[in-house]
């Protein structure tokens, strides 16, 4: 009876661990009440698109598009991703956005990455990823959002101190808030840039930054069932 009851409890044990790795992929999650996909928010092919600003005491800046791209978004495991989530394979990936700040000042300095509009991003946002070459520096980046209710809100993606290009992937914590149980037509956040705070020891010369393809990892459940009837609040 003990070798038969220790062999129920191993049973269970492994198919309660297996079950937890598969819910730790949010891809791999298909529930009655979500839907995730990803989302091209930005390919940076066209810096106009794009401003950049810092404090004239600090340093002076200026962006630029460039030829070029991360070479992993031509492999096979890129394409494949893209078809997995219907992503078009005909899309620009040619340029990236090119900023360069050069600074007059040492000191607490930083500067900013925004677009011309807020990026809308439509469902309940679970991460949002950018591909950034960062020049091996020990500054750090964060990303601006603007929340259900219009705040402005800062999430750490992380510190500069790699060589080449890196896709960087921050998770959009629960206080950032994105919904309202009251609305289904109003759900979701806005993308305002990137805010690069710069180590003082590092504030020196001139500094190269580099951006590509910003995307988004969404739960568009509720866009896919909204009633075609219900009435817009927009009056």
């Amino acid at each position: 009876m003990k070798i038969k009851y220790l062999i129920s409890i191993i049973l269970v044990t492994s198919i309660s661990f297996v079950s937890a790795q598969e819910m730790a992929d949010p891809s791999s999650v298909t529930t009655a009440n979500s839907q995730i996909t990803e989302v091209r928010l930005d390919g940076f092919e066209d810096a106009s698109f794009w401003k950049v600003a810092m404090p004239i005491d600090q340093g002076v800046i200026s962006r630029v598009s460039r030829n070029g791209k991360p070479i992993e978004i031509d492999t096979d495991d890129w394409k494949a991703r893209d078809a997995k989530y219907g992503i078009p394979a005909s899309y620009a990936k040619e340029r990236v956005l090119g900023v360069k700040v050069e600074y007059i000042a040492r000191g607490y300095n930083w500067f900013t990455v925004v677009p011309v509009k807020p990026v809308v991003i439509e469902g309940i946002t679970q991460s949002i990823s950018v591909w950034v070459a960062g020049r091996n520096y020990n500054h750090w980046m964060k990303m601006v959002l603007q929340d259900f209710y219009g705040k402005e809100r800062h999430v750490f993606v992380d510190r500069l101190r790699f060589i080449g290009w890196k896709e960087l992937k921050v998770s959009i914590p629960e206080t950032v808030v994105q919904r309202d149980f009251h609305f289904v037509d109003k759900i979701g956040i806005k993308f305002n840039g990137f805010v690069i705070e710069c180590d003082p020891i590092e504030t020196f010369g001139v500094y190269y930054l580099y951006l590509d393809e910003l995307r988004a990892v969404t739960d568009v459940f509720n866009e896919k069932t909204r009633d075609l009837d219900d009435m817009v609040d927009d009056w």
